[in-house]
C-alpha cells in the first residue's frame, strides 16, 4: 500500500517537473485567456497559480499532461470496477481479490502480477515517450486513424469534452480510492447499496 501511494505521489511530482522545451505545434498552444478548456462560469481556473507563473510553452506541456493524465484516469475507473464485477460474479473462482472482494486487495492478494502489469504499463509509456515530441504527445498516434473531426470548431469541442470527462474521471477515481479505503467495501456494494446499480 505504502508503494501505490508513494508511486502516485512521484507520478504527480514528475507531472510538474521540467522537461524538454520545444516547439508547441499542435492547437493546444495558446494564451491563458484562449487555452481550450477555460469554461463559463470559472473561466481559465487555476486556483493553486501554477499557468500564473507558467510560460506559454509550460502552459502547453501543462494541458498534455493534464489530457494524458486524464485518459489514464478513464482507464483507471474502469480498471477499478471490472475487476469487482468479476470478483463479485466469481468469473475468476473465488479466492479472485478475495476475501474483501476490493479492488486495493490486488495489492494484499497479487502483488507480482500487480509488479508486471506496472512495469508493462510503464514500458509502454517509455516507449511512448521515447517515440514522441513534447507538444504532439496528445495525438498519442490515433489522430490518424481518422476520428479526429474535420473542422477546427468540432476539435475544440472535441478537445473540451475529452478535457471535461478526463477531470471527472480523475475526481472519481480518487473517489473510489477513498470510498474504498474509509469502508472496506467494494465500491459495486457501496454503489448497490446506495441504490445505483442493482444485479
Amino acid at each position: 500500500m505504502k508503494l501505490a501511494i508513494l508511486s502516485t505521489l512521484l507520478a504527480t511530482a514528475s507531472a510538474f517537473a521540467p522537461g524538454q522545451q520545444g516547439p508547441s505545434i499542435t492547437a493546444l498552444a495558446a494564451t491563458r485567456a484562449g487555452l481550450v478548456g477555460a469554461l463559463p462560469p470559472v473561466g481559465f481556473f487555476d486556483p493553486a497559480g501554477f499557468a500564473a507563473k507558467a510560460s506559454p510553452e509550460e502552459l502547453s506541456r501543462y494541458r498534455e499532461v493534464e489530457i494524458m493524465h486524464g485518459r489514464f484516469a478513464q482507464l483507471a475507473v474502469l480498471g477499478f470496477i471490472i475487476p469487482e464485477k468479476c470478483a463479485y460474479d466469481g468469473s475468476f473462482g473465488d479466492d479472485f481479490l478475495a476475501p474483501t472482494g476490493r479492488a486495493l486487495e490486488v495489492f494484499n492478494t497479487d502483488p507480482l502480477w500487480l509488479g508486471l502489469t506496472l512495469a508493462v504499463i510503464s514500458a509502454l509509456e517509455t516507449v511512448r515517450l521515447i517515440e514522441t515530441e513534447p507538444g504532439t504527445r496528445t495525438d498519442a498516434k490515433i489522430e490518424s486513424l481518422g476520428w479526429r473531426p474535420k473542422t477546427e470548431s468540432e476539435y475544440i469541442n472535441y478537445q473540451v469534452r475529452e478535457l471535461q470527462q478526463g477531470r471527472l474521471a480523475m475526481l472519481a477515481f480518487a473517489g473510489e480510492v477513498a470510498q474504498e479505503l474509509v469502508n472496506d467495501k467494494p465500491l459495486l456494494v457501496n454503489l448497490q447499496d446506495s441504490g445505483f446499480v442493482s444485479w
